[in-house]
């Protein structure tokens, strides 16, 4: 639930449209923890490439699969959680996406969390979390 102290429930959907339209003007692949991370973003409606991070593969492994794929240079948005593993692992594709020569992109990521953080702490529960929005505002569902 929105607390009452903080942002107005307007002011938080209207940022998330802004940042998710941001997101998907980049046109860069987003990477997220697991399955359900996956779900989330497709259910929002992100048709982009979605690199899933929990697959058995370590964070090094992942970036340099995002090497061979997209090249040196380019670009990729870190979707991690706000908990402390999501904070670890954001780090983590930080450090190795530099030593690759790519350009890992963590604004999204603290946008969201700036914003969020005192309601949900996960990827995967922001689909929820707009939806409730979206109806408590009384604006015509934009997200499924």
């Amino acid at each position: 639930m929105v607390k009452k102290v903080g942002y107005s429930r307007e002011y938080l959907l209207e940022s998330f449209i802004n940042i998710w339209e941001s997101i998907i003007n980049q046109n860069e692949p987003v990477v997220v923890e697991g399955k359900r991370d996956v779900s989330a973003l497709k259910r929002l409606g992100f048709k982009g490439d979605i690199i899933k991070l929990n697959d058995g593969k370590s964070v090094l492994s992942t970036v340099e699969q995002l090497v061979q794929t997209y090249g040196p240079g380019s670009g990729f948005i870190v979707m991690m959680d706000w908990d402390r593993t999501g904070n670890k692992l954001a780090m983590q594709l930080k450090k190795y996406g530099e030593s690759c020569d790519m350009l890992p992109n963590l604004i999204y990521r603290q946008k969201l969390s700036t914003l969020y953080s005192k309601d949900i702490s996960s990827i995967e529960e922001l689909p929820s979390f707009i939806r409730m929005l979206e109806m408590n505002s009384g604006n015509q569902n934009r997200f499924n």
